[in-house]
């Protein structure tokens, strides 16, 4: 990501103000989220931060559509673009200031006006991986727009790293491919945890293969474990967004911290998955009126 030396007064460029006020009730919605994320930039000292749609949700204390609307409102303002790495998505705001900036702008004398520079978009771990490989430039644009072109039909999740070891396979094997087989290949991962693109991915290259298979979700040891939490160390691990295994260590994703440890999913969540008190006592009240409906 791209990381830059952020000062702490945020400051909302006169033309982007404008901007919002021309979408007339939305204006306020709009200032509000894109000071969110703002301030939230600033935190994380980038101006790409993490800042997911539930977690815009609790603190603004919005309904998640309202967020969902005001998002879409900004990006077709061309304030934001949301861009992935791995299976996390990440606001990219494009009028933002450096400390440099602000202290022009703060300064006594401001003689012209601070130009608004539109930040150069780090390449994804995806082209990286690719770009490692020596896999040729124009291939790695056409797989690129490839993607791009059928990105905005539907919002994709997968492990970009894995995908591009396959893609490097497909290369180094001579196995063509256009942009049906990417959606294709795409399809496939999409909304599935990375151990299991991973598992996939290796074993159709072991076995030489030209498509990659997965599991149906009904039958997935680990798809069902998604949005589960954990109680563990005296610390609350919810909503499990993703579950990866690297050498003989599973690595655990939730939505506020990564758990690393080598208990397989079935001994973790057996021990430790928290069940919030309101459930535990629906279930018993569900329980006990079965039993009283068989008197």
């Amino acid at each position: 990501m791209n990381s830059k030396n952020i000062s702490n007064p945020i400051v909302i460029h006169t033309h982007l103000i404008q901007k919002f006020m021309k979408e007339g009730k939305s204006f306020s919605n709009l200032l509000a989220l894109y000071t969110f994320y703002i301030y939230h930039a600033q935190l994380q000292k980038t101006n790409q931060p993490l800042a997911t749609d539930e977690f815009v949700r609790k603190g603004l204390n919005w309904a998640l559509d309202r967020v969902k609307k005001t998002k879409r409102l900004l990006k077709k303002l061309g304030v934001i673009e949301v861009v992935q790495h791995k299976k996390y998505y990440y606001v990219h705001l494009f009028f933002i200031y450096t400390k440099k900036k602000i202290e022009k702008l703060l300064g006594k004398e401001i003689k012209d006006e601070p130009k608004v520079e539109k930040p150069k978009v780090e390449k994804s771990l995806f082209e990286k991986e690719l770009i490692a490989n020596n896999i040729d430039s124009k291939k790695i644009d056409m797989i690129k727009n490839s993607f791009l072109a059928i990105k905005g039909h539907k919002k994709y999740n997968f492990n970009g790293v894995i995908f591009a070891k396959w893609i490097i396979y497909c290369e180094k094997n001579n196995i063509g491919y256009n942009k049906n087989n990417i959606k294709h290949w795409i399809d496939k991962l999409n909304n599935r945890t990375s151990i299991e693109q991973r598992e996939a991915v290796r074993k159709a290259i072991y076995k030489g293969w030209r498509d990659i298979y997965l599991q149906d979700k009904k039958s997935s040891a680990y798809n069902h474990l998604l949005g589960k939490s954990i109680f563990k160390d005296d610390r609350l691990c919810s909503d499990l967004i993703d579950i990866d295994k690297v050498d003989d260590k599973f690595i655990y994703q939730f939505g506020n911290m990564k758990v690393t440890t080598k208990e397989n999913p079935i001994d973790l969540f057996n021990g430790y998955e928290y069940i919030p008190q309101n459930s535990i006592n629906l279930n018993v009240k569900n329980k006990i009126m079965g039993m009283i409906k068989r008197f």
